[in-house]
């Protein structure tokens, strides 16, 4: 339950409704079900909480690039620079072997956009023990994931 002045505090930052965009990157593997997952927790957040989500659906991932040749599309990089505030981006799985012309999505991604932190929130659920409300931030200098 919020305290009266923090529920206050939060009607005075949330009083208009903020349209962000986000861009799902399912890849392959376990991120075609997180991503959807992901997108229906940020559909259920609270009206209160001022956000309005958008979704566009874009592709990566080693599936692809067996499809395609590429495993991270122009087309993802130029919708996530002019179209989206922000991603989920899934998991991709890589080849047990050297492939030719292959490489990771997630490292080009980065490079491209010229990101260098990973942030992985973290909130328990009320209830199931001891309350956790942390944001983790794991730098990704060094060239490698």
């Amino acid at each position: 339950m919020l305290s009266a002045s923090r529920l206050s505090l939060r009607r005075a930052y949330t009083t208009a409704t903020k349209n962000l965009t986000i861009g799902l990157i399912p890849g392959d593997g376990i991120g075609r079900e997180v991503i959807p997952a992901g997108k229906q927790v940020l559909e259920a957040l609270p009206s209160d909480y001022g956000l309005k989500f958008n979704f566009i659906n874009l592709d990566a991932g080693f599936e692809l690039f067996k499809k395609t040749g590429t495993a991270l599309p122009d087309a993802t990089v130029d919708a996530l620079k002019s179209s989206c505030d922000g991603a989920l981006f899934g998991a991709v799985s890589s080849p047990s072997v050297k492939v030719a012309g292959y490489s990771s999505p997630i490292v080009a991604l980065r490079k491209k956009m010229g990101l260098y932190a990973n942030v992985r929130p973290v909130k328990s659920v009320e209830g199931t023990g001891r309350p956790v409300d942390m944001v983790i931030v794991r730098e990704n200098t060094e060239d490698l994931y």
